[in-house]
């Protein structure tokens, strides 16, 4: 079936490619992963075993690095991932290897105006429904961590309102005097749940919990995420989760995951998610989808592992910025770059007439 991007939409695009998909272990293995690297999640999606991998490939040549950036955006978005895998694919037909990494969409924006973030027409990331939705769970490992967090601050809490010193210290704990009005930390949901942005919990009983404000954020703007975009492996992972400050004390001092002794757990939800997801283009170059975090809010880049992973691989590879270059470049050079010691070779800004029209005082975008 011919794919037409004048008479198809996107998803009937994604739909007909996904009929003559490369199996997951095909393309693993020819991007140069051994058999034992790959960890199959299906037929034709998976994950990479990135330690082994790299310890295998670490006196490998280091491939050309290239960055997709763009102008600041409108809230339709300007085609940073079309752009980003229309790249992939032009170089894998001038006869190069090559690979991409891309973060994994969040659930607000997909259910959302915005929908997903897989490219669109003839540049598109598949499996698609599955790149939607949930992939892998790790936005579901990065929720459950985030929240574990919470869990143990708000048990922390009771504890320390229901019990004096002695009784704490029979039950192992010291007493970390938090302020309930100085609580940094919320739940996190991976939807736009404006209701929940702003909630009042702990009602009830002494067994209840405390009483105080409290809400919801989305899961791709937790600091788990952003950990997870910029960690080296699993113990650089380690260590940074023990620094999230959740809460202050009534005298100031910063209270983290690791003063809760939450940390140690919170990272063994991450270990599964620390993997990156290996999924392809429509016309068959493996793309690393792997991290999530907005650009806004957070870091806004695909993962660390990934980008040394495809640099390691490849003759080129092609990353993505969140946002905009005033906002996600300029978190990719100073934040990204150092957690990962690459340096890129190019970068790609994609600029669109809608755009210019709205930030120079045209008027606002609307879909459809």
């Amino acid at each position: 079936m011919a794919l037409n991007p004048l008479k198809m939409s996107d998803w009937q695009i994604a739909e007909a490619a996904e009929s003559r998909m490369i199996p997951f272990e095909k393309l693993g293995r020819g991007m140069g992963l051994d058999a034992a690297e790959l960890i199959p999640m299906g037929r034709n999606l998976g994950k990479v075993d990135f330690a082994r991998a790299l310890a295998r490939l670490k006196k490998a040549p280091v491939g050309k690095y290239v960055d997709v950036t763009a102008i600041t955006p409108t809230p339709l978005g300007e085609g940073k991932s079309t752009t980003a895998i229309g790249l992939i694919q032009g170089l894998g037909h001038l006869g190069k290897t090559v690979s991409g990494a891309i973060r994994q969409p969040s659930g607000g924006p997909t259910h959302n105006i915005k929908g997903s973030a897989a490219g669109g027409g003839l540049s598109q990331c598949i499996p698609l429904a599955p790149f939607s939705i949930r992939l892998t769970g790790d936005i579901d490992s990065v929720t459950n961590a985030h929240n574990l967090a919470m869990v143990a601050l708000t048990a922390r809490m009771q504890h320390e309102r229901n019990y004096d010193d002695e009784r704490l210290a029979r039950i192992g704990l010291k007493r970390l005097d938090i302020d309930p009005d100085r609580v940094d930390m919320r739940w996190a949901i991976d939807f736009c749940a404006q209701a929940l942005r702003s909630i009042t919990m702990g009602k009830g009983g002494r067994m209840d919990g405390v009483e105080m404000n409290s809400g919801f954020q989305i899961s791709v703007s937790s600091e788990v995420m952003a950990i997870l975009a910029v960690a080296k492996d699993l113990k650089d992972m380690r260590a940074r989760m023990g620094k999230i400050v959740v809460a202050r004390s009534r005298s100031g001092k910063e209270i983290t995951t690791r003063d809760l002794e939450v940390d140690g757990a919170m990272t063994a939800w991450m270990v599964d998610a620390l993997k990156p997801n290996l999924l392809q283009t429509i016309e068959g170059q493996p793309v690393f989808v792997h991290a999530g975090p907005f650009a806004n809010i957070a870091v806004g880049q695909s993962s660390v592992i990934a980008d040394r992973l495809g640099t390691r691989l490849c003759e080129y590879h092609v990353t993505e910025s969140g946002f905009a270059a005033d906002i996600g470049f300029e978190k990719f050079w100073n934040l990204k770059c150092r957690a990962s010691g690459l340096k890129p070779n190019a970068a790609v800004i994609v600029a669109t007439i809608r755009a210019l029209k709205m930030h120079g005082g045209g008027p606002a975008v609307k879909p459809g």
